[in-house]
């Protein structure tokens, strides 16, 4: 147990305190190494973190919706941070998240990887492994957690800001005021092509706000590479992408019209509904100012899991929204239950393999 809790605290303080580290100050420092790996007769992209402690088992970060993949700084910082004490880190790049889709399907290209991950021996010399992911991607691996073929190797999941069905969540991204930009475009971007004759004039737009936002660059900025699109095109087009991105009610309309498109996608991505051969101890995480997926999806979600017997735990924090990892000594109380949830959390993914 103390082991477990040392090892909480070190990697909150390595998130904390090397939050400044950049994906290329990781990268030159040969914290790993990247070489693919054969998932269905195809090859995926991995990037392997070895431990500097004893190994205490091998853990599977799935990135979140980030063109940058496995590549992107918050989740290179946490594989460092878990390599620090004792975890063998398998960060695999999975092309559909990465292209930021949003379908049903990942549940199985996750679990493809999943699967060429726990029967290489060398990798995983028990076949049993923890799970770490955020956002849409914490869901998913619920779900694929619960797949007969892994659901007996996967020994806990920490879900950082989990959805539980995607339809409100969707809905809240789409007509919030608060709701994260990102998060929006994302949505935007599988709807449009659906319901809109303008799909590619929209399409163009979103991806360059896209762009905007993972360069940092404000919306608002007169010279970003949403304007500056929008400087090259007539006055009426310019009209009908401002109307997208500023219209409430119009972007309802839209949503409403693509349900009928989306249905099976909604149904397959209802977390609730994949979940009852779950196994693994869960730990949720989310925090309480989130506005990409609200807490209150993890609420939701801990309380089914509760009603199914399922062995979870769930801290809502102001520690960490949506990837920021930074606290201030006013938050201990917080930070002390974050400890906790991860201790419990390493036990469970260590009691198999040590």
């Amino acid at each position: 147990m103390f082991y477990s809790l040392w090892q909480a605290s070190n990697v909150l303080w390595t998130l904390h305190s090397r939050a400044h580290l950049t994906s290329n100050d990781i990268t030159e420092s040969r914290f790993f190494c990247s070489y693919p790996i054969a998932v269905n007769d195809k090859e995926v992209m991995v990037d392997q973190y070895e431990p500097i402690e004893p190994y205490a088992g091998t853990l599977v970060v799935i990135h979140g919706m980030s063109p940058k993949g496995k590549q992107d700084p918050r989740v290179m910082l946490l594989c460092y941070a878990l390599r620090r004490v004792g975890y063998r880190v398998i960060a695999p790049d999975i092309e559909s998240i990465k292209n930021l889709m949003i379908c049903s399907s990942q549940v199985g290209d996750i679990a493809s990887t999943l699967s060429a991950i726990v029967k290489n021996k060398t990798l995983t010399p028990r076949g049993t492994i923890g799970l770490m992911a955020p956002s849409f991607s914490g869901g998913m691996c619920l779900a694929v957690a619960s797949l007969p073929e892994l659901k007996n190797h996967v020994t806990a999941v920490c879900a950082i800001g989990a959805f539980t069905e995607v339809n409100s969540v969707m809905n809240y991204l789409l007509n919030d005021d608060t709701a994260d930009l990102y998060g929006r475009f994302i949505v935007l971007k599988k709807i449009v092509p659906l319901v809109c004759d303008d799909y590619a004039l929209f399409e163009e737009a979103l991806d360059a706000a896209i762009k905007d936002n993972l360069n940092e660059v404000n919306f608002d900025e007169f010279t970003n590479a949403y304007n500056c699109y929008l400087s090259s095109l007539t006055e009426q087009d310019r009209q009908k992408i401002r109307r997208l991105f500023h219209d409430v009610a119009y972007r309802e309309q839209l949503f409403n019209s693509s349900k009928r498109y989306l249905s099976d996608e909604l149904k397959g991505l209802d977390i609730i509904s994949r979940i009852k051969d779950l196994s693994a101890n869960v730990l949720l995480l989310h925090g309480n100012n989130d506005n990409v997926i609200p807490h209150h999806q993890s609420e939701r979600l801990f309380h089914k899991l509760k009603d199914l017997k399922k062995k979870t735990e769930l801290v809502v924090t102001p520690f960490i929204s949506h990837g920021d990892t930074q606290f201030k000594l006013s938050q201990l109380t917080d930070i002390m239950k974050l400890i906790k949830g991860f201790s419990r959390y390493f036990r469970n993914v260590s009691r198999l393999n040590t």
